[in-house]
C-alpha cells in the first residue's frame, strides 16, 4: 500500500502513481504462503472502510486490520476474520495475547 496516495498494489511492487520504491525489508510474515499478501491488503481496506474506528477505543487514525484467530492458529483472511483496531491497541492486544490473556 502507497502511504501517500493509500492505494494498493501487490508488496514489492511500486506505487504506479508515484515513485516511492517498495519497502527494502518484508515483513517476517510475508514469507508464509498466504499471510500478508495482496488479498490481506484488500480485506483490511474494506474493512476499515466498512468500519471507519477503532472496535476497542473508538478512534478513527492509524487503523490497522487485526485477524481475530491469529493465522499461526488456523485464521484466514477473511473479512469475518479482521477486526478493526487502531495501531496502539493491536499492540496491546498482541503483548497481552502472549503473556496468555485473550480477547
Amino acid at each position: 500500500m502507497c502511504a501517500r496516495h493509500k492505494s494498493l498494489h501487490p508488496i514489492g511492487a511500486p506505487c504506479p502513481r508515484c515513485t516511492t520504491p517498495p519497502r527494502r525489508h518484508k515483513s517476517k510474515n510475508t514469507r508464509r504462503p498466504g499471510a500478508y499478501d495482496y488479498q490481506w491488503q484488500k480485506v483490511r481496506a474494506e474493512a476499515i472502510k466498512l468500519q471507519p474506528y477503532c472496535l476497542f477505543c473508538g478512534t478513527d487514525r492509524d487503523l490497522t486490520g487485526d485477524h481475530i484467530v491469529p493465522l499461526k492458529e488456523g485464521g484466514t483472511n477473511t473479512l469475518d476474520n479482521v477486526r478493526v483496531l487502531c495501531r496502539s491497541c493491536n499492540t496491546r492486544r498482541e503483548n497481552d495475547y502472549r503473556k496468555g490473556k485473550r480477547y
